[in-house]
C-alpha cells in the first residue's frame, strides 16, 4: 500500500520532468522595470505646479488659445456677423452672465472677445454660478489657458534637465527621433495641440534646437505625458553604473545590439506590447513584439536576435 501511494505521488513529477518540447506561454503585458532608487518627488512636484486657476479666479482680460476651427461647434456668436476664431488665434475672457436655459434652471454663461475679428462669443456652461464656483477648473473646448502655459514657462524656461524620451515634435504635428537622457536646456514653453498643452521647446548640449508635447497636471481633455515623465532632474547614467560607455551610447539613440541584456533593451526601446516566453532542451527563451513592428529575441536573458 504504501509503494503503491509513493507511484502515484512521483508519477506527476517524473511526467512534467521529462517534457523536452518548447512551452511557449500565453502573451503577457511587460511592465517595465523601475529603478528603485530613482526618486521622482521633485519632478512630481514640479509637474503639480501646472493646474489652471479655479474659475472663482478668473479675471477679465483671461486668454485662451485655439486649437481648432472646431471651437465653432462650442462657441456661439452674439451677432450674425460674427466671424468665428481659428487654430492660432485666442479668445480673451470678459466676463460671465446667467441665463435661464429651456427647463428653467439659471445657468452661466461664459463671454469673451476675439482680437483678431473684434467678434463676440459667449460659452454656455449648463452650470450654475456655485457650481462653477466650487469647481477645480473650468474647461473651453479647444482652447488652451495661456495663463497656464506662461506659468510652465516661468518655472521651466532657461533651466537643465535630462529629456528621458527620444520621441521629440518637429512642431508641425509630427514626431522625430531625437535622444533619450541627455541634458538639455530649456528655452521656452509654447501652446502645444488638442492633446497636449504644452510644447516645451529646448537645445541640446551642442545647441541644437528640440522639442517635445507635454501635459499638464489635471484636465480631463489631456492624454496624460507630464513632466515626471519626460525629464529628470538627475542624470539617469547614474543609476546604472554597470551599463559600458559604449552601450549606453546605444540607448541615448534608441538601438539595440546582440548582447543587450532585458534591462539594457527596455532603456533603449520602452516596454513592449507583449511577450512570448518559452524554453527548449537548453535555454529559455523571450520574444519581445512592439507595435512599430519591431522585435527582440533574448535566450537566457540576453539579446541574440532583433530587426530593427
Amino acid at each position: 500500500m504504501r509503494f503503491n501511494l509513493l507511484i502515484l505521488i512521483l508519477l506527476p513529477v517524473l511526467a512534467s520532468s521529462c517534457f523536452t518540447g518548447v512551452e511557449s506561454t500565453p502573451k503577457i503585458i511587460y511592465k517595465e522595470e523601475k529603478n528603485s532608487r530613482a526618486d521622482s518627488s521633485a519632478e512630481e512636484r514640479i509637474s503639480s505646479m501646472f493646474k489652471p486657476d479655479p474659475f472663482s479666479r478668473w479675471e477679465s482680460g483671461k486668454a485662451f488659445y485655439v486649437t481648432s476651427p472646431r471651437i465653432s461647434l462650442a462657441l456661439s456668436g452674439t451677432s450674425p456677423q460674427t466671424v468665428m476664431p481659428e487654430t492660432g488665434d485666442s479668445i480673451v475672457y470678459t466676463g460671465c452672465r446667467t441665463v435661464t436655459d429651456l427647463t428653467g434652471d439659471e445657468i452661466v454663461e461664459l463671454l469673451f472677445t476675439a482680437p483678431r475679428t473684434g467678434s463676440e462669443l459667449t460659452y454656455r456652461t449648463n452650470s450654475t454660478r456655485r457650481k462653477l464656483d466650487e469647481s477645480d477648473k473650468v474647461e473651453i473646448p479647444f482652447t488652451i489657458d495661456l495663463g497656464l502655459v506662461g506659468l510652465a514657462a516661468g518655472e521651466l524656461a532657461g533651466k537643465e534637465y535630462f529629456i528621458k524620451t527620444s520621441l521629440w515634435s518637429d512642431g508641425s504635428g509630427g514626431t522625430v527621433n531625437g535622444r533619450k537622457f541627455i541634458k538639455v536646456k530649456v528655452t521656452g514653453v509654447v501652446p502645444g495641440n488638442e492633446v497636449y498643452p504644452f510644447r516645451v521647446l529646448f537645445a541640446d548640449e551642442a545647441g541644437n534646437p528640440g522639442s517635445v508635447y507635454m501635459s499638464a497636471a489635471s484636465g480631463a481633455r489631456w492624454i496624460p505625458r507630464e513632466f515626471q515623465s519626460l525629464f529628470s532632474i538627475v542624470d539617469p547614467r547614474l543609476s546604472y553604473p554597470q551599463i559600458s560607455d559604449a552601450m549606453w551610447r546605444k540607448i541615448i539613440n534608441s538601438k539595440v545590439e546582440k548582447g543587450m541584456t532585458k534591462t539594457e533593451a527596455t532603456l533603449a526601446l520602452g516596454s513592449p506590447a507583449g511577450i512570448d516566453r518559452g524554453h527548449d532542451h537548453s535555454s529559455s527563451y523571450e520574444r519581445w513584439a512592439y507595435s512599430d513592428g519591431v522585435y527582440l529575441i533574448f535566450e537566457d536573458g540576453l539579446l541574440v536576435r532583433h530587426n530593427q
